[in-house]
């Protein structure tokens, strides 16, 4: 074992908050705070389901059902304060999720768990289920505004890269898609020119619209500078495709700004995705074809198909 393998070790043995992972709704590791806390041993959790484990007590409802929303809804994080009977005594418990990935593949869930009954007592505050109700309510609203804010372009309202990523992995391992991969022509010799300001207005007006292009049925991304990426989902043919991207150029030749004498166009590649695939063979495929468009003259698109 390698010193840092030794030390992620004994941090999680020592460590006072309770850790499961769960992989594929199979518990594949707890440490023993965890133990502890949920008056159960290592034996009586590793390699079960979650639901098998603690179905025993009807008073686990709600600690049952705040992890089972976080082992079956892989895209969002979960947080809330459950009851917990251990055979013995009801504790108040405050649960998180978090994931673990693999690349940008989620390849399971962390629930970590704190006993915050005692605290709870020295605050004077005696949890019941109506108190656990508002106050994972407040806590949903407030992760939810999170979220959003975590996924997304400040400037122009778009997903940011994380969360486009996020959602091609997860969509294209479904199927049939297309992936356009945008960059506007000579942004930069405007923003050079004509200030920060104007490049923030370009990129503004473009993102609208790209909003209003793909207003159904797509999820609209900015990677950052003036590239922009689209997943259009389940497309009827290579023609809707081609449409979509001769719109696109033209919400880019007109886009104009009083005294800006440059004139903005776009260069697109596109994948068309056939059957599933994986996210970075999509992309490549995508960045292929806008390679070969900003070769021969920029303002065009080209599409590539899975099996080209």
């Amino acid at each position: 074992m390698s010193m840092k393998d030794f030390i992620h070790e004994k941090v999680l043995h020592d460590i006072s908050a309770g850790i499961i992972y769960v992989k594929q709704g199979e518990i594949k590791y707890v440490n023993p705070a965890t133990s502890n806390i949920l008056n159960k041993t290592y034996a009586e959790m590793v390699n079960r389901t979650f639901a098998s484990v603690f179905i025993d007590y009807a008073e686990n409802d709600n600690f049952n059902q705040i992890i089972l929303d976080a082992i079956y809804d892989p895209y969002n994080t979960h947080e809330g304060i459950a009851q917990y009977f251990d055979g013995e005594n009801i504790k108040s418990l405050h649960l998180k999720t978090s994931f673990l990935r693999d690349g940008l593949k989620k390849i399971g869930v962390l629930i970590l768990i704190d006993d915050i009954t005692d605290l709870m007592k020295l605050r004077g505050v005696e949890l019941d289920l109506k108190n656990i109700r508002e106050i994972n309510e407040q806590l949903k609203i407030h992760n939810l505004q999170l979220q959003r804010e975590s996924e997304t372009d400040k400037l122009t309202g778009l997903l940011n890269k994380k969360a486009m990523e996020n959602l091609c992995v997860e969509y294209l391992q479904n199927g049939r898609a297309a992936l356009f991969v945008i960059d506007l022509d000579h942004f930069k010799e405007a923003n050079d020119n004509y200030g920060h300001q104007t490049g923030d207005i370009i990129l503004k007006m473009f993102a609208d619209a790209l909003r209003e292009i793909f207003s159904d049925g797509a999820n609209v991304g900015r990677f950052g500078g003036d590239e922009f990426v689209v997943l259009l989902k389940n497309p009827p043919d290579e023609n809707f495709i081609a449409e979509k991207a001769r719109q696109i150029l033209q919400a880019a030749i007109d886009i104009k700004i009083a005294g800006m004498k440059i004139q903005i166009t776009a260069s697109i590649g596109a994948a068309n995705i056939l059957s599933v695939a994986d996210y970075e063979t999509a992309f490549a495929l995508a960045d292929k074809a806008l390679y070969f468009v900003k070769e021969h003259g920029r303002n065009n698109f080209k599409i590539n198909r899975a099996a080209d």
